[in-house]
């Protein structure tokens, strides 16, 4: 994912409301930083990989995928 795509999902998870599904927190997300929506596409589909290989729920694959890019 690039840098960009990482920022915005560290924003949803920030600004995240109570009764938000991942989905609609992303795409909120994506439209205020102005990306396309092929970048929803492509975030949500990694996230979906990655939440499914490490049999996570979408929040927790975020703040695990968030954390691995601290470490780099």
């Amino acid at each position: 994912m690039s840098p960009e795509q990482l920022s915005v999902l560290g924003a949803a998870l920030e600004k995240r409301r109570r009764d938000d599904s991942v989905e609609k927190a992303v795409g909120r997300e994506v439209r205020r930083a102005g990306l396309l929506y092929q970048d929803y596409l492509d975030i949500m589909q990694g996230l979906r990989d990655l939440s499914r290989r490490r049999k996570l729920e979408p929040w927790d694959a975020i703040k695990q995928l968030l954390q691995e890019k601290e470490e780099q």
